[in-house]
């Protein structure tokens, strides 16, 4: 009867360990015409954004100046030429990458109360890398 018990119970605990120390990997998401994808907190995050950065023609990184410190929940909105937004989300991590369509973009990222705004130019042959840096304490 133990022998049953242990037989039943071993591919449960088995995939219990296996559910804890295997993260769902990153997910993109989609919003309207862009898709996007963030994170980056843990190597293992880092290497699976890395692994799809190619897919996407804009990168985004969040830090701190001076200590090189990454931010996550950073509120980022990104408008097009026409001023419409077409993408307005809060990044789970210090780097957010994002599909455009080609053309002439305005993008804030807010983090802790503080906005910083820059404008890029995307196409789909090169990816258009931005570092959004707040000021130290």
């Amino acid at each position: 009867m133990k022998l049953f018990h242990l037989a039943f119970m071993l591919p449960w605990i088995a995939y219990s360990f296996s559910a804890i120390a295997d993260p769902a990997p990153l997910q993109p998401q989609i919003q309207g015409d862009v898709t996007f994808v963030s994170g980056g907190i843990g190597g293992d995050e880092r290497d699976a954004l890395q692994a799809v950065r190619a897919d996407y023609n804009l990168s985004l990184l969040f830090s701190m100046q001076g200590t090189g410190e990454y931010f996550s929940d950073v509120a980022v909105r990104i408008n097009d030429a026409k001023n419409q937004t077409v993408l307005d989300t809060v990044s789970d991590g210090p780097m957010l990458f994002a599909k455009l369509k080609p053309g002439r973009y305005r993008i804030s990222a807010a983090h802790e109360g503080q906005e910083i705004r820059k404008t890029v130019t995307v196409d789909n042959k090169h990816r258009s890398p931005l570092s959004f840096t707040w000021p130290g304490d």
